[in-house]
């Protein structure tokens, strides 16, 4: 069994767990932070009150569907800040999701919480990419222009790894005459690499095809996407199309197309392996929900609403019931990887936020329920 350090601090071992261990160590770092929330966040202790439900009584990983959960949408109120473990006075960022769905959701994480994700990240993305040096090519808005924007950071601290980067999106615009510039400029020099939303790597794939240029990357090369295709649903391909198209319009070989899944609202993210199946971090659990009775865990293989429970922050609970739909499959996976994986189909329609047992109305009106 393994602590939420010990995971941090090695995630290809994390990784590497035999599943009883994975199922004992996932159990016991959620546990932790259940407890620390229920004991730090009034509101979050209404929840178990009302549901009576004890997170210390957690023993194993079956005990985790029990587990309160918070909707999404509550992170789009103007009052949300009851959300918060933390004080307000101890949020370090607050990021936004692009609002592409109406109001945006804000997510605040105080210093603890942003140091976690930091090393997670990055130690997720040396598991899983192995990169080290090279040049990458980002297909998206630097911090600068869009600091608010929670997927972007994801994106952008793989910049750390590379010896030399650039970033095509400015003033909202993105000029794929500069993207074949910038590749040819590396071309011989450093192994090259494009990361971005993937309706933009596609218009790249498009001016390619539509100038009939012939342009091929490096042996290493790795094509890597983030955050879906927002309002471009109408040029949206299969991954596996796009995998090909990648393959045959500039020479990134299929397993070197990796996508990633994940929200503002949570520390999760789940990256392909070469076999593109997306896997769940180790300190994380997903639980698939019938959308009819949330509170009912469906066996896996079945297809459910999405909920994530993540033991990274302490600003917040990381408990959250998701408008996402999907599966998971736990066990051991072809790349030699134990754990979940996750399969995301699509947005649905909203949890709403009538699953939750006290409403933030009836939290902030009940004066017993704020000395609880």
């Amino acid at each position: 069994m393994l602590s939420l350090a010990q995971m941090l601090g090695n995630v290809s071992m994390a990784n590497a767990q035999s599943l009883d261990d994975w199922a004992k160590s996932v159990t016991g770092v959620l546990r932790d932070a259940a407890i620390y929330h229920q004991a730090g966040n009034g509101f979050y202790r209404a929840q178990c009150d009302a549901l009576g439900f004890d997170p210390a009584a957690i023993n194993d990983i079956n005990d985790l569907k029990d587990l309160p959960l918070l909707p999404v949408g509550m992170f789009k109120r103007p009052d949300a800040q009851v959300l918060l473990t933390c004080s307000l006075a101890d949020v370090e960022t607050e990021t936004r999701s692009s609002g592409t769905r109406g109001v945006p959701s804000v997510a605040r994480r105080n210093s603890e919480t942003v140091t976690r994700a930091l090393v997670g990240l990055i130690g997720t993305y040396r598991e899983f990419f192995n990169l080290s040096g090279g040049a990458g090519l980002f297909l998206n808005p630097t911090d600068a222009e869009a600091s608010e924007m929670g997927l972007l950071k994801d994106l952008n601290i793989l910049n750390s790894v590379f010896d030399h980067h650039a970033y095509l999106v400015a003033d909202q615009a993105f000029d794929a005459r500069e993207a074949l510039e910038h590749l040819r400029r590396w071309k011989g020099h450093m192994t090259r690499h494009i990361i971005g939303p993937p309706f933009l790597i596609y218009r790249l794939l498009r001016f390619l095809e539509q100038e009939k240029i012939n342009i091929r990357l490096d042996p290493y090369s790795m094509i890597i996407t983030l955050g879906g295709w927002k309002r471009h649903n109408a040029e949206a391909i299969p991954a596996e199309g796009f995998r090909e198209r990648c393959r045959d319009l500039l020479g990134v070989r299929p397993g070197n197309v990796r996508d990633m899944y994940g929200m503002i609202e949570s520390n999760m993210l789940a990256v392909e392996c070469q076999l593109h199946r997306k896997h769940v971090p180790p300190w994380s659990y997903i639980s698939i929900r019938d959308p009819g009775q949330i509170g009912t865990e469906l066996p896996p293989g079945a297809t459910g609403a999405i909920a994530v429970l993540d033991a990274l922050s302490t600003s917040y609970p990381g408990f959250l019931l998701t408008d996402d739909v999907g599966e998971v499959e736990t066990g051991t996976c072809g790349c030699g990887r134990t754990g979940q994986v996750i399969n995301f189909r699509r947005r649905g329609p909203g949890s709403g936020l009538g699953n939750c047992p006290v409403s933030i109305e009836r939290y902030l009106g009940s004066p017993a329920l704020v000395q609880a």
